[in-house]
């Protein structure tokens, strides 16, 4: 695969439940006023996703069984808070991109940079690594960290480890700050997908992230905080190690409004939020066949930057499309 497009004042604040860190908010300038016309309408009224319900598809298989991690349980160290720090999250303010890429794929570092830069985005998640696949992203960093920083473009690396070996999994954190990103995000997700999901394993492998980037965020990446959620992932286990939440608000037939609004009022009692929106066909995975409508992430992006989250952005540039990206790239985000 070669990814180069797309389909066709400084406020100080306290990190809840980590009293001894501090958060510096430095968002890009933006517009000193609204727009005049806008794409659609501002404030962003409700939309409903459709065809909800979406029609049947049949039974996934269930996963394999998660077998037993490379290190047990009792040999992963029980660590405490991390001592204070400053950071400054203004490589993960404003609109901002995903890309998800595997070894062996090819990159354009100039189209995707003239990609985001005409969309008017802050900021490129680019996949580097995984527990399986090993840290595979320096080439690409290589390429795209200059190009995105010569055109004013964060880049932050995102990777997903599964926790079997948490020191293991920190070294791949600790070779994408090697290449000069800037900002770190483990997409930690649950047993469904691989991940040896315990509060120990999570508060070791973040103790020792977050001692790896220094004054740089960490941004944890996780589920969209439904009841069920809530009642079986540990927040507040990673929180006191991060520096933001990106959750994963993956509407589906839920309001997107609503399904932001839900995510932004629960985690942002722990830390600040990034929220990450829907830019993919979920038909797959039981939702509505299709992309998501402009209207949907136009009121995604909408209600994030109302609740005053830190930035939003989208996953991810190979799955979405023109429509996709130009609701994106119109919504007039500004600092507040």
């Amino acid at each position: 695969m070669v990814v180069g497009g797309v389909n066709a004042a400084p406020a100080l604040a306290s990190t809840p439940g980590a009293a001894t860190s501090a958060v510096i908010f430095a968002r890009p300038a933006g517009r000193a006023t609204p727009l005049a016309r806008t794409a659609y309408p501002l404030p962003a009224p409700p939309v409903q996703p459709e065809p909800c319900p979406p029609p049947p598809i049949p039974p996934l298989p269930p996963p394999p069984p998660l077998g037993p991690p490379v290190v047990r349980e009792a040999s992963v160290p029980v660590v405490g808070p991390p001592p204070p720090r400053h950071v400054n999250l203004a490589a993960i303010s404003g609109k901002g991109i995903w890309l998800t890429l595997w070894p062996g794929d090819r990159l354009s570092a100039p189209a995707v940079v003239s990609t985001a830069r005409s969309a008017g985005l802050h900021q490129l998640w680019v996949r580097t690594g995984s527990s399986k696949n090993g840290f595979y992203g320096g080439t690409i960093l290589k390429q795209l960290v200059p190009a995105a920083h010569a055109a004013g473009i964060s880049v932050i690396a995102w990777d997903f480890p599964t926790l079997s070996d948490p020191a293991a999994d920190a070294v791949r954190a600790a070779l994408a700050f090697s290449y000069g990103v800037d900002a770190f995000s483990p997409d930690i997700e649950s047993a469904a997908e691989g991940t040896h999901l315990t509060a120990r394993r999570v508060r070791y492998y973040l103790s020792l992230v977050r001692a790896i980037a220094g004054q740089r965020p960490v941004v944890a990446t996780v589920p969209r905080p439904t009841s069920y959620w809530l009642a079986n992932y540990p927040y507040s286990a990673a929180a006191p190690f991060v520096d933001a939440f990106a959750p994963m608000v993956y509407w589906s037939c839920t309001e997107p409004g609503a399904a932001v609004n839900q995510a932004v009022a629960i985690l942002s009692r722990w830390c600040p939020v990034a929220p990450v929106g829907q830019d993919y066909n979920m038909g797959p995975e039981g939702g509505p066949p299709g992309l998501p409508t402009p209207k949907e992430i136009w009121r995604f992006l909408d209600v994030a930057h109302r609740l005053r989250s830190v930035g939003a952005s989208l996953y991810d540039m190979e799955a979405g499309g023109p429509a996709q990206l130009r609701a994106l790239a119109e919504y007039p985000w500004s600092a507040p």
